[in-house]
């Protein structure tokens, strides 16, 4: 499962858990009522989440991105240590 942060005109941004980029803007639009202005991949998943995949052996994972303003179009952490050090 990838992760995506969304934006929208005029609601709060959301990380959305979607195999594509296309899912996620549709899950992100049910959700927010409006289509998404940006969908950027993240690292990890992130508050606010707009929905949480639940894997059935792992469960859901955790909210490790603690900036998805800085974070938004990586698939990997840029900081070189731990977002709460």
């Amino acid at each position: 499962m990838k992760t995506f942060w969304l934006t929208f005109q005029g609601k709060s941004a959301g990380c959305v858990e979607a195999p594509t980029e296309e899912e996620a803007r549709v899950i992100g639009e049910a959700d927010r009522g409006t289509p998404a202005l940006s969908c950027e991949g993240l690292p990890y998943p992130a508050n606010p989440r707009i929905n949480k995949h639940v894997d059935p052996k792992w469960g859901a994972c955790p909210s490790f991105c603690y900036s998805p303003g800085k974070c938004k179009g990586k698939y990997s952490c840029p900081q070189r240590y731990s977002c709460v050090d």
